[in-house]
This record gives C-alpha cells, sequence and structure tokens, in this order.
C-alpha cells in the first residue's frame, strides 16, 4: 500500500506563507558553467514521453555536476524542500538524510543532483523518479468520487480524462501484470502519472520515525 505525498505546505513548518516553494534556482547563479545550464535545459525539456518508465534515461553526472538554490527570506531548512521554478522530471530537494533512508529501502533509478542551497547547513540532492504511465492503471478498479463525496464509477482513462476536473482521486490500483518494466515499477516509491508521487506505508513510517521535517501524506492510496 502506498500514500500520495508532497513537500509540506505548513508555513510554520518551511518558513514561507506562499505555500508552493522554500528556494528558487536562478538562471545567471544557479549553474557553474554555460555547458551545464544548456545540458539541464536540455535534459528536462518539458516532454512526459522522455521522462515515463519506458523511455526513461538518468542524466549523465558529469554533464550535470551540482545545482545551487537561493531560499526566499524567512525559509527553514527542512529534510524535503520545495523549489521554484517547477520542472517536469524533477520532483523536489532533499537532504543527505532522506538519501542515507532511501538507500535502505528497494527504489528505481532515479536522479539524483547534488545541491547546494544557499545559507543552509545540509548536503542536498535535487530528485526526480520516472513516471509510470496511465497504462499500468486498472482503472475500474480505482476508486473515484465527485466533488459531494459520490463515488462514480470510471473503466478507462479516456472516461477519467474527459472528466477529470469534476474527480477527486480516493484510490488507484496498478493492474496485476506488467510488462517487462515490472521490476522498475517494483519500488517504495512510484510517480504516477495520474496523481503524483505515491510512498510505501513502510517509507512512510521510517521517515516520521527519524523525525523527517518538510512533506506531508495525502489522502489518496495506490496499492
Amino acid at each position: 500500500m502506498y500514500k500520495s505525498i508532497s513537500t509540506s505546505s505548513d508555513a510554520k513548518e518551511i518558513g514561507v506563507n506562499n505555500g508552493i516553494y522554500q528556494v528558487e534556482l536562478i538562471e545567471k547563479k544557479s549553474f557553474i558553467s554555460i555547458e551545464e545550464k544548456k545540458y539541464y535545459e536540455e535534459y528536462f525539456n518539458g516532454n512526459v514521453e522522455s521522462f515515463l518508465i519506458e523511455n526513461w534515461r538518468n542524466i549523465k553526472k558529469d554533464k550535470l555536476s551540482i545545482l545551487t538554490y537561493f531560499p526566499l527570506k524567512k525559509a527553514k531548512e527542512t529534510d524535503f524542500i520545495s523549489f521554484s521554478p517547477n520542472e517536469l522530471g524533477l520532483n523536489f530537494i532533499v537532504s543527505q538524510k532522506v538519501i542515507d533512508i532511501f538507500e535502505s529501502f528497494n527504489l528505481s533509478d532515479f536522479i539524483k543532483i547534488p545541491s547546494k542551497i544557499e545559507g543552509f547547513i545540509n548536503n542536498y540532492y535535487t530528485i526526480g523518479f520516472p513516471v509510470t504511465n496511465y497504462k499500468y492503471l486498472d482503472f475500474s478498479k480505482s476508486v473515484f468520487c465527485d466533488y459531494q463525496g459520490n463515488q462514480k464509477l470510471i473503466n478507462t482513462y479516456e472516461e477519467y480524462d474527459e472528466k477529470r476536473y469534476d474527480l477527486k482521486i480516493k484510490k488507484l490500483k496498478l493492474i496485476n501484470k506488467i510488462n517487462s518494466n515490472s521490476n522498475k515499477i517494483n519500488s517504495n516509491i512510484i510517480y504516477s502519472q495520474i496523481d503524483g508521487l505515491f510512498f510505501s506505508i513502510e517509507l512512510i513510517e521510517r521517515l516520521g520515525q527519524q523525525n523527517i521535517a518538510g512533506f506531508q501524506t495525502l489522502n489518496t492510496e495506490l496499492e
């Protein structure tokens, strides 16, 4: 079982009132060279097809060695950190402590770019997981409801896509048999094309036991 997660939007925890991001990537200051900036822009090109599991390729570490971020005024140093601008292919920034926990779990390959946040003490990494295509979901066994709480039967992605703005997702169901990419989906972190990142219950519990700050668990389930 998995639960959807996100970075925290609690101003008391993250220190900023926008509820969206704590640090910024600044085009003219965040890259150590023009070549690395160019590689970043070419790799994170906004094409979702590039980040689907079946097409996904990790970055070349010798092409992108480090990113530098700049915190907003009053931003607090947490273990999970949200950043701007949002970049398709990247999820958030995490501390070394989070990476150490991740490495004790079974995870798919993921992007892990060494990152510095000006004025912060911890070592950080900008991370991104491959996207699990909607075709790996069984819509007929997933649970959807409208905003009045009435359950709605959805059998296909096309039905979901047509009604998506009128629906809340309660539970997503992975199909039982998956092709050769199944080893990539057998992971404690799954990034669904439909509803974002999901962490296994075991991973969420470990993060809580280690007092990891800066993330929140949401209501949608995945199984």
